[in-house]
């Protein structure tokens, strides 16, 4: 089981959660997601990846509540373990020649 650190409620609405997930953290590139299951009976939902800590092992992973499984997600504590985590999968995001990039972006996926 993937042991959920902490939850953050950013507004009524979006959560961001830390993740106990040591392999994703140490391969997952900007661009890629997770497939995540939070309960045995879930449906699988893919989330973006966040942000990767190599150092903590862990990853973020922020959602909208927005319909039943994104509330059964929600449903779960700091403390409790993910039924499944898979990834990173998909393509990162390769930016090559410049040193910094600035993105911008809204929303959160829906």
């Amino acid at each position: 089981m993937y042991k959920i650190l902490s939850k953050e409620y950013l507004n009524n609405t979006v959560a961001r959660i830390n993740v106990q997930a040591p392999y994703i953290a140490q391969k997952a590139k900007a661009g890629q997601f997770v497939i995540l299951r939070s309960c045995e009976n879930s449906a699988r939902i893919p989330f973006t990846i966040a942000r990767a800590d190599t150092n903590t092992g862990s990853i973020d992973i922020i959602y909208q509540i927005v319909g039943g499984g994104t509330l059964e997600l929600d449903s779960l504590s700091v403390g409790d373990g993910l039924n499944a985590l898979v990834g990173p999968l998909g393509n990162p995001t390769e930016i090559e020649g410049i040193n910094y990039a600035c993105v911008v972006g809204g929303g959160v996926g829906t």
